[in-house]
């Protein structure tokens, strides 16, 4: 009984999109009904398969099976899998609910629903499979799926261009992750994910390439391969070009994208955990390329005027944190963060819709700011505003730290999370200061106790969802020491980083206060230049536009 509840979680969809299928034309716009119908089944389904999950052990199930046993389809659900058809089913859930009124009108209204249910079911199956070649074949079908729904509206010729440009970015990912198939049944024998897993850990494989001359360890490679498969499905720089084009999508279809399917990085590198626990190289590139991805992604995204491009691109940043933290073997705050921004990015979105329909009905320029004239300068009143911007936060986070008993010292994705947590706190208490309509003593309250409150909870459910999904012992530390730097140039890294902060800190509080600090002219130059620069997304787009337009003249 207990195996049957996950396989309704993940064959609602399915079904829903067969009977839209059917019977679409018949019943019209009620087809909405079939698929929240059946989303609210899921849900619930997924809900009562995480209980069992969490109060007994993994369910496994084999649908089928056959002699040389490649092709067979193990559906497994342990803890990460339960979690994700929660997530999964909810976010769904929400977006049918919202398309039943918001589509309303449209000619494409029944197959939009058919096709949200088929990617639903494609995404449940592909957080349950147990083989490693099914759960290929689910990512590429979701590259199908996706391209699909971007291509929705065929009267636009900018959906279908996004279309085709998503098809062959995810195209050179889904081909390397062949390639990563191939190299790990040629070194274990196997697909099946538990038994390549015991084998990984037995003799770790060498792939000697006699042209080259060299070996290389079979899960360096791999890793690498399946990263490269993480970045064009995450949208990693500079991957990252067809997401601008999801705003060619229904607003719906917008939300499910970066709700759901560029989150697929992040549990693709924890199902195959074991394996990038054995490639240290390719963790550490992982956190330099998510770094950067999270740096690009935020700056743009401060540019941007259009209110989807600026979710855009907060998905980019945000997906850069995700594989971040899996480079610093923090596979179970990957998770947890890939969670929340589904479920917030996906409230944006919807709302999202809602503004630009009410900003089309009343339209209103924005009212234009005045011109501060510069405040007379007072060294101690600059210097107790700017040191309790950065002083207070850290205060707050490193008490929270100590509630929560996390080893500071011990870990440095620990250091990492509370330098990004500093800095984004210190933002927030910035920006409440620039908020001079509101400022007064219960706001600037209320805001101590969110950070506090948020701090917290945010750090206790890090830890705590760290020891649910790797409940088995040193299996979480032994990611982390696996993506340890040289600790002189981890050191090294936090105090420039740190330093680096601090003088922009100073740039613009000094800027907020009319001082320019001794900055040379020069500087506003290039601050002018730089912003041009990730306006337009530092180029990327064109760059590619222009090889394509090169190749097509050749």
């Amino acid at each position: 009984m207990e195996s049957i509840i996950p396989l309704v979680a993940i064959f609602s969809p399915l079904v829903s999109a067969f009977l839209i299928k059917v019977f679409g034309l018949d019943l019209g716009e009620r087809t909405a009904r079939i698929g929240m119908v059946s989303l609210w089944i899921a849900a619930l389904a997924s809900l009562w398969t995480l209980v069992l999950v969490v109060q007994g052990a993994t369910i496994r199930l084999v649908l089928w099976s056959i002699p040389s046993g490649a092709l067979d389809y193990t559906l497994v659900v342990d803890r990460l899998g339960a979690v994700m058809l929660v997530l999964i089913s909810l976010v769904s859930l929400l977006i049918h609910v919202y398309s039943a009124r918001y589509m309303v009108g449209d000619q494409g209204y029944v197959r939009f629903f058919a096709l949200l249910g088929i990617l639903t079911f494609v995404l449940l199956g592909l957080v349950t499979s147990g083989n490693l070649l099914w759960l290929f074949v689910w990512w590429h079908l979701i590259t199908w799926l996706l391209a699909a729904l971007l291509a929705f509206n065929s009267s636009s010729p900018a959906a279908g261009k996004a279309a085709r440009r998503t098809l062959w970015i995810q195209g050179i990912g889904d081909a390397a992750f062949v390639c990563a198939l191939v190299l790990l049944y040629h070194a274990y024998g196997t697909f099946e994910l538990s038994e390549l897993f015991t084998r990984l850990q037995a003799a770790p494989a060498v792939l000697s390439i006699p042209v080259v001359g060299t070996e290389f360890y079979v899960a360096s490679l791999t890793t690498l391969l399946l990263l490269l498969s993480v970045m064009t499905k995450s949208a990693q720089f500079p991957f990252h070009i067809w997401l601008p084009g999801t705003i060619e999508a229904p607003t719906p279809v917008s939300a499910l994208l970066h709700a759901g399917i560029v989150n697929a990085g992040g549990f693709l590198v924890n199902r195959m955990a074991p394996l990038y626990g054995l490639a240290p190289t390719t963790l550490h590139l992982m956190f330099l390329i998510g770094g950067l991805t999270a740096l690009i992604g935020a700056t743009t995204m401060l540019t941007q005027a259009s209110i989807k491009r600026t979710l855009v691109y907060s998905t980019m940043g945000q997906m850069g944190y995700m594989v971040m933290e899996c480079g610093l073997g923090a596979f179970a705050l990957a998770v947890f963060h890939l969670c929340a921004h589904g479920l917030f990015k996906a409230t944006l979105f919807l709302n999202s819709g809602a503004n630009i329909h009410k900003a089309r009905g009343e339209f209103k320029l924005p009212p234009v700011a005045g011109v501060e004239e510069a405040k007379s300068f007072s060294p101690v009143t600059w210097a107790t505003g700017f040191a309790v911007t950065l002083i207070l936060p850290l205060t707050i986070l490193l008490a929270a730290h100590g509630l929560v008993q996390i080893p500071l010292l011990e870990e440095q994705g620990s250091v990492i999370f509370l330098f990004f947590g500093w800095v984004t706190s210190s933002q927030a208490v910035f920006s409440l200061y620039r908020l001079h309509g509101v400022a007064s003593w219960k706001v600037s309250l209320t805001m101590l106790g969110a950070l506090s409150l948020i701090g917290v909870t945010y750090l206790w459910a890090g830890n705590a969802f760290t020891h649910f999904l790797y409940p088995a012992p040193g299996e979480a530390a032994g990611y982390f020491q696996a993506a340890e730097w040289n600790h002189s140039l981890f050191d090294v890294f936090v105090i420039v980083s740190a330093l680096l902060v601090v003088a922009a800190w100073i740039f613009i509080y000094g800027r907020a206060h009319g001082i320019r600090l001794l900055m040379p002219a020069w500087v506003e130059g290039v601050r002018v230049r730089a912003y041009v620069a990730f306006l337009n997304g530092l180029y990327v787009e064109d760059l590619v536009r222009a090889v394509g337009r090169q190749c097509r003249r050749t």
